[in-house]
């Protein structure tokens, strides 16, 4: 038997414990017999409808964990690309510029400059 049978085994048998001491309780106080008997499939249903509630509000929680863990993500693997696609960018810009730059300089006008501004 699993360690989460035991436990939820453990739960229920406590929950039987504290059904069987109301229902003495109730019994001492002058409550029918008949009628603490009626109560008790309804009793246990409430609690196991408690038990799956309970469950459901701990998987929302997980799956909402989850969830948030993997949009945080992927929104930081979008920012290293968004990074990546503008640091190549601007290599091209400055790649552009110093290409320019060195046509400017070995151009025609530059050469004209030369011959008639000696230096």
């Amino acid at each position: 038997m699993s360690n989460h049978a035991l436990e939820q085994l453990k739960r229920e048998t406590k929950d039987d414990e504290r059904l069987f001491g109301c229902i003495r309780e109730l019994y001492e106080q002058g409550v029918p017999f008949a009628e603490l008997k009626a109560l008790i499939p309804d009793i246990r249903r409430t609690r196991e409808q408690l038990y799956l509630k309970r469950m459901l509000e701990n998987n929302n929680e997980v799956l909402l964990s989850m969830f948030s863990k993997e949009m945080s993500f992927l929104l930081d693997a979008k920012e290293r690309r968004q990074e990546e696609e503008f640091k190549k960018l601007d290599q091209l810009i400055r790649q552009q510029q110093s290409f320019r730059k060195s046509a400017a300089e070995a151009g025609p006008l530059a050469r004209l400059k030369k011959l008639i501004l000696p230096a």
